[in-house]
């Protein structure tokens, strides 16, 4: 369930209060600040595939970077998300 915008699930990753935050089609403008405080909290920020995000990703997972990789594979191999 949502809880509120994109832009808020991001920065609670970036804080700590959410482990992860997957969504499967999202625009750049509802992304890209969320990326950055990600990132620059010591998160990860991919498209679903685990490539690096750019302008284009609309498929994306942002985490601690700890249970990144680990998501990444359970929405591919057991959710059939990618």
């Amino acid at each position: 369930r949502m809880l509120g915008s994109a832009a808020i699930m991001l920065a609670w990753v970036a804080n700590g209060r959410l482990t992860c935050y997957w969504e499967y089609d999202l625009s750049s403008w509802d992304i890209s600040a969320g990326a950055l405080l990600v990132k620059e909290a010591g998160g990860r920020f991919t498209d679903l595939a685990g490539n690096d995000f750019d302008l284009k990703s609309r498929k994306i997972c942002a985490s601690n970077g700890k249970v990144h990789d680990e998501i990444l594979r359970v929405l591919v191999e057991e959710a059939g998300v990618v």
